[in-house]
């Protein structure tokens, strides 16, 4: 997976009044946690905010620290202000090349099923799965493929075919999806019979068997 590099800057004051002073210059506060320790930093907010749209939150980010220090990172949490709902403070986690990470990969599902064709009900239990892998090998996502999925029909983790690079970490009999069962299925044949019955019950007011007639 490529990586995109993101300019930040170190800083040396914490608490509420910094945060505040950073947030107002336009700047975001951040943690990052590496293998030597943990920074302190700021992030231009415009930089950071464009850069993590475009690649989604569990992507591989090149920091470049005042121009003198990079490290390969992860976003591994960030907090949103309760109101406005903009991004306030950015923690992110240093990955070392070589050596096996652990994250958490959003699921993208793919393809509509049998099931739900028929009326079923899609219902999703889990939105990210936790993995295993080399920094290199990290997907965007993982795909799961729901076509052939019928009405009661359930998908397992031990179902979902992965690419050999990275192992899913989560119990192999966690229920992923499920097609639920409707309230009420209708079978053509029902159907027509509804409909026969239907016509076949006279009108408020209006006698068995009578039929209107025009002039």
């Amino acid at each position: 997976m490529a990586t995109r590099t993101l300019d930040i800057k170190g800083r040396d004051k914490t608490g509420k009044e910094t945060a505040k002073k950073i947030r107002r210059d336009g700047y975001i506060p951040a943690v990052l946690y590496g293998h030597k320790g943990t920074k302190i930093l700021s992030v231009n907010a415009y930089d950071f905010i464009s850069l993590f749209e475009e690649i989604g939150e569990h992507s591989i980010i090149t920091l470049n620290i005042d121009g003198k220090e990079k490290a390969e990172v992860i976003v591994r949490d960030f907090q949103l202000h309760p109101v406005q709902k903009n991004i306030i403070h950015v923690d992110f986690f240093e990955i070392e090349k070589g050596k096996l990470l652990k994250t958490e990969i959003p699921i993208k599902v793919q393809g509509e099923s049998v099931g739900v064709k028929k009326g079923g009900i899609l219902e999703v239990f889990a939105r990210e799965f936790e993995i295993e892998c080399l920094p290199k090998d990290m997907p965007a996502f993982i795909e799961v493929d729901i076509h052939k999925l019928d009405i009661g029909d359930s998908l397992h983790i031990s179902d979902i075919v992965v690419d050999e690079k990275f192992s899913l970490l989560a119990n192999p009999e966690q229920v992923v999806i499920t097609i639920g069962t409707p309230s009420v299925i209708k079978a053509p044949e029902e159907e027509v019979e509804e409909e026969l019955e239907e016509r076949a019950i006279p009108e408020e007011g209006e006698a068995p068997g009578e039929e209107e007639q025009t002039e």
